[in-house]
């Protein structure tokens, strides 16, 4: 089991733990039919199980009860809280349909969103209205249609988001280049815009907006707000164009927007670095801000604060209520990380699931067992690295939803086409398969030798404060506010040196020291 050593506060007591964390694994299931089965998204239940949803092209086998119906069809499969199969559903017409976002409504059934470009066949009711569409299901507790709706133009729609909206009905969003036609009320305002339709619970359409610059730009994620609005998360490749009001910085920059409960846009937020950067999750977090995390290519630059480790990274981004940036980190090895989804934990962290095909190195400490593995981490309040595992077998995953359970572990959802090897203990069934896993928030702890050995102060400060770490060098320090915002970055930190705090004002805050792979938080109090 790989050590990650990390210092813990107690009050105003600080001493350096040895944690044993590896999100190791309690329990997994391979699930799928003779072809191709890839899992898109995953949430909980009311019952303590989850959903899944995804695209299968699989007939009867392995764990598929029923044909397929295209070319591939929405699957949504529901499981208990130990990952076993309760039911399921393929649900399609003649042509191709994939199903990207999944959530349980608050009459206890489902409602699910993707693409189509099925005509009346099988579970449609309507012909496409373009190239593809967007398709709406809505489902009951057992997995049987209540109603669909397909929504387009005539043109290319792709959704790949939908949540229930607070009055009940549902939010969805996506991209779009279609032009006033079938569902479309606006012309396109670039190359791809953003679509963003309300319906109400019955699936009927209540308003829509088309967002966007004169180039390319691409919702991948909404989530409702406590405040009955929506906010929206994407990329933009526009200049101050259409709804842009701010520049792109790179060939794409992540593009936050808000919106009101009607469809207005509240305000907007464009953030990158000069090469590309995109948005693939983002939420409101408990303190009315948000947490984004999507990928980079960037280097110092614009928004961006580090440098790339190598390939994709992963990038999280932390903001205030009104969009504007408090922290951010980015997360990677050598090669190709891929982050699909983060999410709040009851501690105030983020859990992280997506993909990796980096060795040791950066961020990495394994190598990885395949093509591509899932890379689940775990981050504290502030964005730094609590633990993370690399799981997978000879093939190739990649981890799409991680969520924490009741018992403070993590149910983990995605693909895998890897045999028997690595963490796989089945077989893949054919092609691809969806894999779930359980994993456990194991925190050993046992006091070391060096629990005595950092030393700050003054503390309360007035002017200056001074660190001593003996027998460790300091490679970073970061100074943050009660709220989270980075206020000071000092790099290459020789001991004993003193941090100028004279401009802060009279108040409690955070020092954060990075030594190697330890991570060290203290509070003091600038007087």
């Amino acid at each position: 089991m790989k050590k990650l050593y990390t210092f813990l506060i107690l009050g105003f007591a600080l001493s350096l733990i040895s944690f044993g964390q590896d999100l190791p694994i309690i329990w997994q299931n391979t699930i799928g039919g003779s072809d191709d089965d890839r899992l898109y998204c995953m949430n909980k239940t009311a019952d303590g199980g989850f959903i899944l949803g995804g695209r299968s092209r699989s007939d009867i086998s392995g764990d598929k009860t029923e044909n397929s119906i295209g070319i591939g069809d929405y699957w949504v499969v529901k499981v208990n809280s130990n990952g076993l199969i309760e039911w399921q559903n393929t649900i399609g017409g003649s042509l191709d349909d994939h199903l990207y976002s999944i959530s349980q409504t608050s009459d206890g059934g489902y409602i699910l969103g993707g693409i189509s470009n099925s005509n009346i066949s099988g579970d449609k009711s309507e012909n496409a209205m373009g190239i593809m569409d967007y398709w709406v299901v809505k489902i009951n507790a057992f997995g049987s249609i209540e109603w669909e709706n397909t929504i387009g133009g005539n043109g290319v729609d792709y959704m790949y988001s939908i949540e229930e909206s607070l009055d009940g009905g549902y939010i969805l969003g996506g991209k779009s280049n279609s032009n006033i036609s079938g569902d479309k009320t606006e012309n396109s305002l670039g190359e791809d815009d953003i679509w963003v339709i309300k319906i109400n619970e019955s699936g009927i359409i209540q308003w829509d907006n088309t967002i966007g610059g004169d180039s390319y730009d691409n919702l991948e994620s909404l989530s409702v707000t406590t405040d009955g609005g929506y906010i929206l998360g994407g990329s933009s490749s526009s200049g101050i164009s259409g709804d842009k009001t701010e520049g792109n910085i790179g060939s794409s920059d992540f593009w936050v927007i808000k919106l009101t409960n009607n469809g207005n846009i509240e305000w907007q937020n464009t953030i990158g670095g000069t090469e590309g950067d995109w948005i693939e999750h983002i939420s409101q977090t408990s303190d009315g801000g948000y947490i984004i995390g999507g990928g980079s290519t960037s280097n110092i630059s614009g928004d961006k604060t580090e440098n790339s480790n190598g390939g994709f990274d992963m990038w999280v981004v932390k903001l205030d209520s009104s969009g504007l940036i408090l922290w951010q980190n980015t997360i990677g090895g050598n090669d190709q990380d891929m982050l699909e989804s983060i999410r709040e934990t009851s501690g105030g962290g983020y859990i992280i699931a997506g993909g990796s095909q980096s060795n040791i190195s950066g961020d990495k400490d394994e190598n990885t067992i395949g093509d591509s593995d899932y890379w689940i981490l775990k981050l504290n309040a502030f964005g730094a690295i609590e633990g993370q595992n690399t799981i997978g077998g000879t093939g190739a995953e990649g981890a799409y939803s991680a969520i924490e359970t009741a018992d403070e572990g993590y149910f983990v959802a995605g693909f895998s086409n890897s045999d028997i090897s690595g963490d796989k203990i089945e077989n893949s069934q054919g092609g691809y398969d969806f894999w779930i896993l359980k994993l456990d928030n194991i925190l050993e702890v046992t006091e070391n030798d060096f629990s005595n050995t950092l030393n700050l102060h003054p503390n309360p400060a007035k002017n200056t404060i001074r660190i001593t770490l003996k027998n460790q060098t300091i490679d970073v320090v970061k100074i943050y506010s009660v709220k989270g915002e980075l206020l000071k970055v000092l790099k290459n930190f020789e001991n004993s040196s003193p941090i100028d705090v004279s401009y802060l004002a009279s108040g409690v805050y955070y020092l954060q020291l990075t030594s190697g792979k330890s991570i060290a938080t203290k509070k003091f109090v600038k007087e």
